[in-house]
């Protein structure tokens, strides 16, 4: 019985052709099918007749049948409405060749009955065993299928060897249950396209779905696509998944909106919670016919068009979005994902992980370890301790890292051309966006590129870029160093000899400055009261000897130190001893006095304090 309705599907494509004809002018007896559709130049139908074994002497013994036949505009119309590319696929959309079988045997009747034969009102019973109702008025004969779709005969009475054909204008669909749709399927009907591009998006999804056992889908419409887009001030999907995290995230979001199980709205109670595909928890209520789905959040959104059944479940459409916890990571874990450890232990050293952390929203212009490396290597520096020293302290590191930050999100698509922001370091930092590429400049005009941008965080988002920005960085001159660590008695000396105008203007220079201790056990050594009677004493030339003999016309951190004793010169024209020894310094004067460097490392505009425990004395 299949093959015959493989047959009569055959058959009727070709009368449907066949009615187009004006007249059969062959005689008696009858043309059978194929000679009939040969003599009309339907040689494709015959070749798809003779391509299937046994098919032409089927549809020749078969003794009496009227064939209502639609024509090919009729099964191109079918097509379509099932969404069918052609014969191959309605064969899939009608649910296999069960379905089609039952299709086509509704378009046969085992008897012959030409139209002058009908009465007004008529009702076969067709090969596929369900009722056919044809009515004839005068000029006109209609036939009825199991939807109540209607098909007017237009060529009636085709005349073959064992029947007759008449030519009607649509495909008759009996009763029969067709396959339900997948979920893209029934998201494309339903013009769910934001929804389909956003599945298709992630790899691997679409095929889960469909292949899933069972799947209770809340669908968001476009609608609610487009309200999601502004809330996250995204212009189109792209950016909308960039902005909550890639697509890991926006798998997770789809994923909140599925339930691996089938669940009707009448099935639903007042209350129920659902274990969504993402692993959250979603919250679905009843309220007579009114369903709504809640989200961790308390966001809800109301079920428009419940009841939507699938291959492999049921689609419920909604008209918000439900978003899950999505699980952005802090600064911190970003930094830590991307391998920037140098700006860890930076952020760590200027305890600034609570601030970066708690920042309502932020955009974080992260230095990769290569731009720290180099930062390093600019300073002359060999560490980062020994470059918190050398830009003047942690409150100065506080700073660089600051600007590296502005207190607002940026994406990179939302940047205009050129673009300046205020920092956390309350100075301004220009970026600038060329296509794709984004740079940004410093206070110095050092331009640093983004290597990576759009790092979403917890609180905005990380651009990784490949230079250390710097900030206007104000370093105390060496008068305002002392004020700074109370050497009073060293200041009141220098102002005496007349110094300040040299130190402040030498290009570059290490001090080792005594504290006020350090002069007290000089005057008692001396047995002289005060610095004036130091002056009086040695003289005004010596004491100008004794401080020259405090700076060295050089920078000198304490790391940049060979190990072990070494000479320096100094501003005395008189050589000085400086030992290193681990992390400890000592200082030796001409007269053999040694003593102890008890603050290292304070930079100063032109080179760097180190505060002793002695007066150092040349020779006299």
């Amino acid at each position: 019985m299949t093959k015959l309705f493989k047959y009569l599907l055959m058959g009727s494509l070709f009368f449907s052709i066949l009615a187009c004809s004006d007249d059969y002018q062959g005689g008696l007896p009858f043309p059978t099918l194929i000679e009939a559709a040969n003599e009309a130049g339907l040689t494709t139908l015959v070749a798809g007749v003779r391509a299937i074994p046994g098919l032409e002497a089927s549809l020749q013994d078969q003794q009496a049948i009227t064939v209502f036949a639609p024509t090919n505009e009729a099964f191109a119309n079918a097509l379509q409405t099932f969404r069918a590319t052609d014969l191959n696929d309605l064969v899939v959309k009608l649910g296999g060749a069960a379905n089609l079988q039952t299709v086509l045997g509704f378009h046969v009747v085992p008897a012959v009955a030409f139209s002058r034969n009908l009465n007004e009102v008529n009702i076969f019973t067709t090969l596929a065993g369900q009722q056919l109702r044809v009515n004839s008025t005068p000029g006109a004969v209609t036939v009825t299928d199991a939807a109540g779709n209607v098909a007017r005969v237009i060529q009636a009475d085709v005349q073959i060897e064992n029947g007759v054909v008449h030519v009607i204008d649509r495909v008759l669909i009996p009763s029969i249950e067709l396959p339900k749709p997948t979920l893209v399927e029934a998201a494309t009907n339903a013009g769910l396209t934001t929804l389909l591009t956003a599945v298709t998006a992630v790899p691997g999804l679409p095929d889960a779905l469909l292949s899933a056992p069972a799947i209770t889908v809340f669908a968001p419409t476009n609608e609610a696509f487009a309200a999601a887009l502004e809330v996250f001030k995204a212009k189109d999907l792209n950016e909308l998944v960039i902005k909550i995290g890639g697509a890991e995230n926006l798998q997770k979001v789809l994923g909140f909106h599925v339930v691996p199980a089938k669940a009707l709205s009448s099935s639903l109670a007042a209350t129920n919670s659902f274990q969504t595909l993402s692993g959250q928890t979603i919250t679905v209520e009843k309220s007579g016919t009114m369903v709504s789905v809640k989200d961790q959040l308390g966001r809800v959104a109301q079920v428009v068009a419940t009841d939507i059944e699938i291959s492999n479940g049921v689609v419920h459409v909604i008209n918000g979005m439900m978003l899950p916890n999505l699980g952005l990571p802090t600064v911190v874990e970003a930094a830590q994902s991307a391998g920037l450890t140098t700006l860890l232990d930076a952020v760590t050293a200027a305890g600034l992980g609570s601030t970066l952390l708690n920042a309502p929203q932020m955009t974080v212009f992260a230095p990769s370890n290569a731009a720290f490396t180099a930062a390093l290597q600019a300073f002359g520096a060999a560490n980062l301790n020994q470059l918190v020293a050398k830009i003047g302290g942690v409150a100065n590191l506080q700073k660089v890292l600051g600007f590296h930050v502005v207190p607002a999100a940026a994406f990179s698509f939302e940047l205009g051309p050129t673009n300046t922001f205020t920092t956390l370091a309350g100075q301004q930092l220009t970026v600038t966006k060329t296509g794709n590429n984004v740079s940004v400049r410093d206070a110095s005009g050092n331009v640093a590129a983004v290597v990576a941008a759009d790092v979403a965080i917890a609180n905005g988002v990380v651009h990784v870029i490949d230079k250390v920005l710097l900030p206007t960085i104000d370093l105390p001159n060496v008068v305002e160093a002392a004020q700074a660590a109370n050497l009073t008695i060293l200041l009141e000396a220098v102002t005496a000899a007349g110094l300040g105008g040299a130190l402040l203007g030498q290009e570059a220079m290490t001090v080792f400055a005594p504290t006020n201790q350090a002069f007290s056990n000089l005057l008692q050594a001396l047995n002289l009261n005060s610095l004036t009677d130091l002056i009086n004493t040695l003289g005004a030339e010596a004491v100008t000897k004794v401080l020259g003999f405090h700076v060295v016309p050089a920078t000198a951190f304490s790391f940049n130190l060979a190990a072990g004793a070494q000479q320096v010169p100094t501003l005395a024209g008189e050589m000085l001893t400086v030992t290193r020894t681990g992390n400890n310094v000592t200082v030796t004067d001409k007269a053999g006095n040694t003593f102890n460097v008890v603050a290292a490392d304070v930079a100063i505009k032109n080179g760097v304090v180190h505060v002793i425990d002695g007066v150092l004395l040349p020779t006299l």
